[in-house]
């Protein structure tokens, strides 16, 4: 199956388990992709997993600027040859929270150089870096990933100003960075 057919298969399954009723949610709390089927994650996954890791694949479901395919692109996406400068790319794609959550969940934390990534991130002008920096970091300590204490205090320093600034996202990812430390720590 070519790439073209199997993201023809995707978009038939998204609008087989499309969710008006999320996706209208979404909309209403200002969320508007150019296109939103109100799939959940869960099922998402599962398409992912039938799908299975596949760097062309997680191109041109990216390419789609549709919410599903960018979520799945970031689920299909093989960690080990995602790089930090595609990283950096996508992140200027990224309107939504909703989005960089996912992608710094289950693919920024993961690649190689996520770390160096994300301190570069979180010292950026760009909002939503800082957040995908911020979340991409907690999603390392989660996952039991050590940092030297020079990094950890830099961290600190980045979290505590981003908690008492006026971007309200950056402030809830420094928060959940703040607790995974103090967790490491406590």
């Amino acid at each position: 199956m070519t790439v073209q057919e199997k993201i023809r298969d995707i978009k038939q399954q998204l609008r087989l388990n499309m969710n008006g009723v999320a996706s209208g949610s979404m909309r209403e709390a200002g969320i508007e992709y150019r296109l939103n089927f109100g799939v959940g994650i869960p099922r998402l996954k599962e398409i992912a997993s039938e799908s299975g890791k596949n760097v062309e694949l997680a191109d041109a479901l990216w390419k789609e600027d549709i919410r599903e395919c960018r979520i799945l692109a970031a689920l299909v996406y093989p960690e080990d040859k995602f790089l930090p400068d595609l990283a950096d790319l996508w992140i200027e794609q990224i309107s939504f929270p909703d989005l960089a959550e996912v992608c710094s969940m289950y693919l920024f934390s993961r690649m190689k150089g996520a770390s160096e990534a994300s301190f570069r991130w979180i010292a950026s002008d760009n909002s939503m870096a800082r957040y995908c920096g911020f979340l991409t970091l907690a999603h390392m300590l989660r996952g039991g990933r050590e940092m030297g204490p020079r990094y950890v205090q830099e961290l600190k320093d980045q979290a505590e100003a981003a908690i008492n600034g006026a971007d309200i996202m950056c402030a809830q990812a420094a928060g959940a960075v703040m607790r995974r430390l103090e967790g490491e720590n406590g």
